[in-house]
């Protein structure tokens, strides 16, 4: 038996915004398919880490790898099977555990070292405990990445002088109008991306900020922070019309910001140019907005070219990172394949004890005139003896787990205790 641990993801390596906003697991999405993935397949344990710039399936289970996953997806999504084979990128095993690892680090991000994922793999981890939908083996995995992120962000420098999505888009927006200082601001959106950039914004001078929501007490909670004003959905068109810069970053499923609301926007401002930067997966605002004269639109792929100098000064910690990274994975790796044998120690133990327990009871049905103070005494010598017994073959089978005679001992101890389901425990492999 191998670790059946399998990963399948799509990310901003592989695919366009268009494709992720598709398969975003917003809102109750990401239940429904946690318990469609229970339901139709052999995957027992079930994670869902879905960010603007990636969607990831992690599962473990008795089951091997296959493509029934890809199948769920694109049934489920509504997407063409071939086009997310030619998008999505598959793990398994031990590969599994060093993705998560890089994910959990910042690695593997758009913006190298970017503190957001952690965070996110944290909600992805609670989402699946509250779900039920978790356990032990990515149980294990998931709280060894967190661990693992948090050591390269404080061990190393590649988190120092954090950058962000947000914050690559403030940079953006104020190459554009200069000084923000003079700028009017609106936020689209109250949640973690706007309260990042809200801060950005105040942070190199902006004093006119507007923070739009669904909600307004949401909206009021992040435009108190900076004296900024709130509104709800009914003054968005107002407010476009009068702002400078406009970032989005909504959940909603779908786009909040149309063609023809900005047209209708522009003929009110011709001459002041807008600003847009959508930052949302799934995407607020139309694509065909950015052909509307005197609007600059970026969206969350247009931010790639604008990582580069930000990879270029922190890549100097990525050694150091992924040497963090190598010592975490072989702990991990050694726990879950602790995990592996774990079946194997529990039925051992339990034959002991029925042994004890019948060899017990068929001594004292020939001992009458024993007291219950004799009777505890010989239930404790059997238990140290049967426990003695174990000790060894025990510690055996959990130091060999992960070495190269480690199904060989599994079988051995199966065999010669008379076990009903021999282990193949897998070798370890570094990476």
């Amino acid at each position: 038996m191998s670790l059946n641990l399998y990963c399948l993801g799509i990310s901003h390596h592989t695919a366009s915004v268009d494709l992720r906003e598709r398969l975003a697991f917003e809102g109750s999405r990401c239940a429904w398919f946690t318990r469609e993935l229970q339901s139709q397949t052999q995957w027992e344990e079930v994670i869902i880490l879905s960010t603007c710039n990636r969607a990831e399936v992690y599962v473990a289970g008795s089951a091997q790898c296959s493509p029934d996953l890809v199948n769920l997806l694109a049934e489920g999504f509504k997407v063409d099977r071939r086009e997310l084979e030619n998008a999505t990128y598959a793990f398994t095993n031990e590969q599994v555990i060093s993705h998560l690892f890089r994910v959990a680090a910042g690695l593997d991000s758009m913006v190298l070292g970017e503190p957001q994922i952690l965070g996110q793999i944290t909600d992805a981890y609670e989402t699946a405990v509250a779900e039920k939908s978790l356990g032990p083996r990515l149980s294990k995995l998931f709280l060894s990445a967190i661990h693992a992120g948090k050591r390269v962000r404080t061990e190393t420098r590649i988190g120092r002088h954090s950058l962000s999505i947000p914050s690559l888009a403030v940079t953006l927006a104020q190459r554009h109008v200069g000084d923000l200082a003079t700028s009017s601001i609106t936020l689209l959106g109250a949640g973690e991306m706007a309260e990042l950039a809200m801060d950005v914004f105040h942070q190199r001078g902006a004093t006119q900020c507007t923070v739009i929501s669904r909600s307004l007490s949401s909206a009021c909670k992040l435009a108190d922070r900076w004296q900024g004003e709130a509104a709800t959905m009914d003054r968005l068109v107002g407010a476009l019309s009068q702002t400078d810069i406009l970032v989005s970053s909504s959940s909603a499923p779908h786009a909040l910001i149309l063609q023809s609301m900005i047209e209708a926007v522009m003929v009110q401002r011709p001459d002041r140019p807008l600003v847009i930067l959508d930052i949302a997966v799934p995407r607020d605002v139309e694509p065909e907005v950015k052909f509307i004269p005197n609007v600059t639109l970026y969206d969350i792929d247009d931010l790639q070219n604008a990582t580069e100098a930000n990879h270029a000064w922190r890549a100097g910690e990525i050694p150091a990172a992924e040497s963090i990274l190598s010592e975490e994975y072989r702990s991990c790796l050694d726990n879950l394949l602790a995990l592996q044998v774990a079946p194997v120690i529990k039925e051992l133990r339990q034959r002991g004890e029925a042994i004890r327990l019948s060899e017990m009871r068929r001594t004292l049905r020939h001992l009458d005139d024993l007291s219950p103070e004799h009777i505890q005494r010989i239930e404790s010598l059997t238990q140290a003896i049967v426990q003695k017994l174990l000790h060894q073959p025990t510690v055996r089978l959990r130091e060999e787990s992960g070495g190269a005679r480690g199904e060989q001992y599994g079988r051995m101890v199966s065999d010669l205790f008379g076990l009903e389901s021999p282990p193949t425990i897998p070798t370890r492999e570094l990476p």
